[in-house]
């Protein structure tokens, strides 16, 4: 059981770190096969009344940058597909609803939920709760770009617009060293012009056996993570 609930774990942790230590991932036993219940990419409805309004370019593409990240930072809730291609593949779905819950599919059958220090695993038809209090060691999903996360980009850059499943958007390209150079990652990054808050981010990797990551962002107000019913 502990073997089974170290992949979820380490992908949230990964994705704290805004995929500088993804390509870790690429030796675990991670499943391949895609999940039903997806999150639909490149939607970003202006819902949440406290987001700010639409973006242009400000000529600083660092400065344009820490503005995303204070938007993104302000979100209640989002969603999150990841697909990771390397040596081994893998897809998770992710769900976000500050200030500790997620939700996780990591593949058929196996879901995870994290409510604050509480972990509960379901690998078919039934949710267990995890002993150890878990949850406490998990990192803020959100963290890829508080000021910590941000110190690891460098030379970034305005790359052009383009659009997302049809959203206007600003793109940025920038080095994601991580932490001791873990994960070195080149990261290209869409920017919903509406709002200002990321729609995909897509990053390759200078080695290990993780080749590529793609996160897929969709935010939606009425995202809902609640304790599972165990037996």
């Amino acid at each position: 059981m502990k073997r089974d609930i170290a992949l979820p774990l380490m992908i949230v942790a990964a994705f704290a770190l805004g995929c500088s230590q993804l390509s870790e991932l690429g030796s675990s036993n991670s499943p391949s096969a895609p999940n039903s219940n997806a999150a639909s990419p490149g939607t970003s409805p202006s819902t949440n009344p406290d987001r700010a309004g639409a973006i242009s370019p400000s000529g600083d593409p660092a400065a344009d940058i820490n503005s995303m990240a204070d938007r993104f930072l302000a979100e209640k809730s989002f969603r999150a597909k990841m697909t990771g291609k390397g040596d081994k593949d893998f897809r998770t779905d992710l769900e976000f609803v500050a200030p500790d819950r997620f939700h996780m599919k990591t593949g058929p059958g196996l879901e995870t939920v994290i409510i604050g220090k509480d972990v509960y695993l379901s690998m078919g038809d039934s949710w267990q709760k995890m002993p150890g209090g878990l949850g406490s060691s998990v990192p803020d999903l959100r963290a890829a770009f508080d000021k910590e996360g941000r110190k690891w980009f460098s030379d970034v850059r305005f790359a052009g617009e383009e659009t997302v499943d049809g959203v206007p958007a600003l793109v940025y390209q920038y080095k994601n060293r991580g932490a001791g150079n873990a994960g070195e990652n080149d990261s290209k990054i869409w920017i919903s012009k509406a709002d200002g808050l990321p729609l995909k981010l897509e990053a390759t990797y200078k080695s290990g056996t993780l080749r590529s990551m793609l996160i897929e962002y969709e935010y939606d107000p009425n995202i809902k993570i609640e304790v599972p019913k165990t037996k």
